[in-house]
């Protein structure tokens, strides 16, 4: 239980993205809000189910941890106080803020693409962006560093990004500054969706794709150990039971990577999808945009349904 409470308390805030589709409805926009509307939608889906990568190699980190002690437990006994997260709570969260930013980033061009004031919701984006600045200046963003194996040239960019992001969401600005916030955030956006799917990363190398690798090796091994280690004893349905858990082991890791690569398929087209946003300024037809979003809204689909058939974490 405590430790699908750690996860729940990284999960993004509830997405406003429906008030905003309510807030445009009765608008005349412009085809750039009309784009940008529609883009804020599909991103905000795309960040939001992008949290759900870090809980489900949580789960598996979990998972493993406790296969361990449950195997150790005649020679160690039963000690969950030594139960350890992949990642600690200071790195989560520096991850977490990055995400809400995108998303609040998205949620932010629809509301100026309407034109209409924001309120209380301005205060939240405000309040987020002054904290992925002191994120940018504190050095935490160099945790990256540690599973996505990004460089210090790398790093250095996101950070500059993340810290433009921040700046983004502080200012407040209305429809007419549209197309210069759309330029402003060209590169950072697309550096930032670089900097996640790294932190992804591969499953021979790095990143939540090597560690979810490396949990449900653990996990294979502590079954087999658990068959050889009481198969003398185990009667013919029991061991076979038993055996029975290896290859669902092995599917629910096949399950687990490819959802973590639906994810980095799902960022990089958000973030050339942006690209191609910004690039349609003063453009009253888009054709290359409209075929950006509509990856990006497959994409995105995709994810959420690779992620709504995994177990509940």
């Amino acid at each position: 239980m405590e430790q699908r409470n750690r996860i729940s308390r990284y999960t993004l805030a509830p997405s406003c993205a429906m008030a905003v589709l309510v807030l445009l409805a009765g608008c005349s926009l412009s085809p750039l809000a009309r784009r940008t509307s529609a883009f804020a939608t599909a991103a905000t889906a795309t960040a939001k189910d992008t949290t759900n990568a870090y809980a489900l190699v949580e789960q598996a980190h979990h998972d493993a941890e406790i296969a361990a002690m449950v195997a150790n437990f005649d020679k160690d006994g039963f000690h969950p106080e030594t139960i350890e997260p992949f990642m600690p709570a200071k790195d989560m969260e520096a991850r977490t803020r990055v995400l809400e930013g995108l998303s609040r980033y998205a949620e932010t061009l629809a509301y100026v693409s309407g034109d209409a004031p924001m309120n209380d919701v301005d205060m939240q984006t405000t309040a987020l962006g002054k904290s992925l600045e002191d994120l940018s200046k504190s050095g935490a963003v160099a945790s990256f560093t540690k599973s996505a194996g990004v460089s210090n040239v790398d790093l250095n960019l996101a950070t500059t990004a993340i810290d433009a992001l921040g700046r983004a969401l502080i200012e407040r600005r209305r429809s007419r500054d549209l197309p210069a916030i759309l330029k402003e955030m060209k590169t950072p956006i697309p550096q930032i969706c670089a900097l996640l799917e790294a932190d992804i990363g591969d499953p021979e190398k790095s990143g939540l794709r090597n560690q979810l690798k490396n949990d449900y090796e653990a996990l294979k091994r502590k079954q087999i150990q658990f068959i050889r280690d009481n198969e003398a004893t185990m009667s013919a349905a029991d061991k076979r039971d038993a055996i029975e858990a290896l290859p669902k082991i092995v599917s629910a890791e096949a399950s687990g990577d490819k959802s973590l690569s639906a994810t980095q398929t799902a960022l990089k087209q958000m973030a050339a999808t942006h690209t191609a946003l910004v690039e349609s300024v003063g453009a009253k037809e888009a054709p290359a945009f409209r075929t950006m979003l509509s990856e990006l809204i497959s994409d995105g689909q995709q994810l959420h349904g690779f992620y709504a058939q995994l177990p509940a974490q």
